[in-house]
């Protein structure tokens, strides 16, 4: 390649993260893209993520010669009575297990006596003091908090119900016609790449299909072998503990590592011996999910190295948070694709170098 070209391609580089750099410092700008986010970002996620994992379903009604609109509201009202019913049973049983375990902490917290040493030392701070004065001043000031947080609940409440409602109206959309969003890219596709975005988009499908399915199985299935192993090992709470597994182990590589926190804390308030057969059921759970888990539900669909995988979820998860962390590899496999098959007219369009 000419190297007046590639100072140029470095110039317009340092000049973009420049302007990166320099937008970051408008706060008003963190603010705008913050509020896109939360409100236009995290829905479509959420809503392609229920699209590819009810897609099957939908399918199914699609193969009855159902209607698309029929087939994509049947597939909803099974869905949400579906999750009713996990909602109301799990919702009733997650009370009663943080409860419990609220309990265990405070009683461990009592034969450690610190509890006590809580009491002194807020018994000391109010000895001679106008308590009259004191709780005047702080009835004023829980009032005003109470005021301001209740604005911002019902904010934060009209968001989320915009947000599931966006969800929502995305899921349906999806479900009744995301074969036609195809059509439509195609549509806009110049005749020359038309075959080549063709072969990517229905390669990107599976992508996406392969990923959020397979994720999907993978958390399953590590929430079982933790909750037997729980039950095995003689852990409180089984169930609660294996939800919190499954829900984080959507995270690529890190969630499972994450949702073994509250465990462990729990196993150190209950003594060394549990420690060690925790410590003892996550090596066999997580030798299980590397060697054989995900190896025979994900196979090489995505076709990533481990430790690409490694540096994008933590890159991700720092910069974004946990819908950075959840999203991060099936884009960069989307990238991938994309290169892949337009690797000739990207190749073609860079000047070569002349002698």
């Amino acid at each position: 390649m000419d190297k007046k070209k590639v100072i140029q391609y470095l110039l317009i580089a340092n000049l973009a993260v420049i302007l990166i750099m320099l937008i970051g410092k408008f706060e008003i700008v963190l603010s705008f893209i913050d509020v896109i986010f939360s409100i236009v970002v995290v829905p479509i996620v959420f809503g392609v993520f229920l699209f590819y994992i009810l897609k099957p379903l939908n399918t199914l009604f699609r193969k009855k010669k159902m209607k698309k609109g029929k087939a994509a509201m049947l597939t909803m009202i099974i869905f949400f009575f579906i999750m009713t019913g996990v909602v109301k049973y799990f919702g009733d049983y997650f009370i009663q297990q943080f409860i419990i375990l609220k309990d265990l902490f405070l009683r461990i917290a009592k034969e450690r006596g610190i509890v006590e040493q809580i009491n002194k030392m807020f018994n000391s701070d109010f000895n001679n003091v106008d308590y009259y004065g004191r709780f005047v001043g702080h009835l004023e000031k829980y009032i005003g908090l109470i005021i301001v947080s209740g604005r911002q609940i019902f904010n934060k409440g009209m968001q989320m119900f915009s947000d599931i409602l966006l969800v929502i109206l995305i899921l349906f959309y999806l479900l009744k016609d995301g074969d036609k969003v195809e059509d439509l890219i195609l549509k806009y596709t110049p005749n020359k790449y038309k075959n080549t975005m063709d072969k990517t988009l229905g390669q990107s499908n599976n992508v996406l299909s392969s990923y959020i399915l397979g994720q999907a199985t993978v958390a399953v299935s590590l929430a079982i072998m933790v909750y037997i192993g729980y039950r095995v090992i003689g852990m409180t709470s089984p169930i609660f503990l294996a939800s919190i597994t499954f829900i984080l182990a959507f995270i690529p590589f890190i969630g499972f590592l994450i949702s073994m926190i509250i465990p462990f804390a729990l196993a150190i308030s209950m003594g060394m011996p549990m420690v060690i057969k925790l410590s003892v059921l996550f090596l066999v759970a997580q030798t299980l999910k590397g060697r054989l888990v995900v190896p025979l539900i994900m196979g090489r669909a995505m076709k990533i190295h481990p430790i690409t995988d490694i540096f994008l979820v933590v890159g991700a998860a720092t910069l974004i948070g946990p819908i950075g962390a959840f999203v991060v590899v099936p884009i960069y496999a989307l990238i991938k694709v994309f290169y892949r098959n337009f690797k000739p007219y990207i190749l073609k369009a860079i000047p070569k170098k002349t002698s």
